[in-house]
């Protein structure tokens, strides 16, 4: 009988709601075992000890932060086999909306017993954490520098009773009224830039910021980054091109750039990083893609 560890966040309300569903759901056929976390990067500790077990799947029942912190810990371990899924229930969800995966127990069953599973992506990101010591992290969905690291700066530990998407765009609209666009060096393959940037994104999916659909070209699985250089974009312009962005199409401007990496090097440093929507630490920067990183399921 296959074991399937569900990993849940701690702070969750509907939790005992979640595993009473789940366990209907899941018991007469699978092998079960719930955890929770209790404090930020538990997740990481969570998923490695029991992809470490032997577990044949593991689900993520959260959001994009502790998702992230589940996919570092699969990474960690010596498991390579166990397969990764997410029941996604946070306020971004940003990843889990590219894959169209949706918060449907019955549907997750239906993926595991199809077998259905896409082997996905991830970047690898070599910093300085919140202690400017050196060090690393995997990220499944988008890392960026700029605005949107000040903005998951801002955000750090704080409340989103608004809901993802007000939060999110209050956030936007006040970090740009006192942001001074960065002067940034950055390569990426024989590519050098110095000079102003608003925001830089290296994404391997689509959407960030709770459904802003940033990089159109983004393929979780074909070994490349996508790169989206924002330069002296102002306020304006950004609102000007809003719908453009929540419809996931490419903004037609000259300080707009789309590009394609395998690897990426940010050489400017105390520029905060933002990396699948929590603030892990400052700039020098350098990603890498780690192409078919994790079994996913997915349709």
């Amino acid at each position: 009988m296959s074991h399937i560890a569900f990993i849940l966040h701690g702070k969750l309300r509907t939790n005992k709601q979640l595993v009473s569903k789940i366990s209907s759901a899941f018991s007469a056929d699978y092998e079960l075992s719930f955890s929770y976390t209790e404090y930020s990067g538990h997740g990481i500790e969570l998923a490695k000890n029991i992809a470490n077990s032997n577990a044949d799947y593991i689900i993520a029942v959260t959001g994009d932060g502790t998702f992230n912190e589940v996919v570092n810990g699969v990474l960690l371990s010596q498991n390579k086999k166990v397969k990764l899924g997410l029941l996604p229930h946070g306020t971004g969800n940003d990843f889990a909306r590219m894959l169209g995966l949706i918060n449907d127990i019955y549907a997750l069953k239906k993926l595991i017993q199809n077998d259905s599973i896409k082997n996905v992506d991830v970047g690898l990101a070599n910093f300085k954490d919140l202690k400017g010591e050196n060090s690393s992290r995997y990220f499944i969905n988008i890392s960026d520098v700029g605005l949107g690291g000040f903005i998951a700066q801002k955000l750090s530990g704080s409340s989103k009773w608004m809901g993802a998407t007000l939060t999110f765009q209050w956030a936007i609209v006040s970090t740009f009224l006192t942001y001074k666009h960065q002067v940034m060096k950055i390569r990426t393959g024989d590519f050098l830039y110095e000079g102003k940037i608003l925001s830089y994104i290296i994404a391997n999916g689509k959407y960030f910021g709770a459904g802003l659909g940033i990089a159109p070209d983004a393929k979780p699985d074909d070994g490349m980054l996508e790169i989206i250089m924002a330069s002296e974009i102002s306020l304006w312009d950004y609102l000007k091109n809003l719908n453009k962005i929540r419809a996931c199409t490419k903004v037609e401007h000259p300080k707009m750039n789309y590009l394609r990496a395998q690897e990426i090097f940010i050489e400017t440093e105390n520029q905060p990083i933002d990396m699948d929507g929590e603030f892990v630490g400052y700039t020098p920067l350098k990603i890498s893609v780690v192409p078919s990183a994790v079994q996913m399921l997915c349709s």
